[in-house]
């Protein structure tokens, strides 16, 4: 006989999934929703989605918390500026949070801005930083 034969499947999945956060099996992702702005005069709010997740790509639903966001890398020709909203770090809650960033100044193609988590210790282990890269198009 089975030692959970009495215990659902949604709940053993439950169990299984912070048996693997236990044991270290945790990392972040960050995701645009959005599309990668185009050359020219700044760029309306482009939202990120940062998760928690295990090597499966589960996002760990049971995750609360504010965590670090490394400051906003830029890297451009013209005098292009972006703002990260919040700027320094991202509410998770149940393994989900979002940033946003706005642009402003002129945008040349090529121009780039990096959107990232600092490292933070979870559960007794360090998840390491995670980030996006995203180009501006021509």
């Amino acid at each position: 006989m089975e030692a959970n034969s009495g215990v659902s499947p949604q709940i053993k999945k439950i169990i299984k999934q912070r048996d693997k956060a236990m044991s270290g099996d945790l990392s972040f992702n960050v995701t645009s929703k959005g599309t990668a702005p185009s050359a020219g005069t700044g760029f309306s709010a482009i939202d990120f989605e940062i998760t928690l997740e295990d090597s499966a790509g589960n996002v760990q639903d049971w995750f609360n918390k504010t965590i670090t966001m490394t400051a906003l890398a830029v890297t451009t020709v013209g005098d292009g500026v972006a703002t990260q909203s919040p700027a320094t770090t991202c509410v998770m809650k149940n393994g989900v949070g979002t940033v946003s960033v706005t642009g402003t100044a002129t945008w040349a193609s090529g121009d780039t801005f990096t959107v990232e988590v600092a490292s933070a210790t979870i559960l007794g282990y360090t998840v390491s930083s995670a980030n996006l890269l995203i180009t501006c198009s021509a």
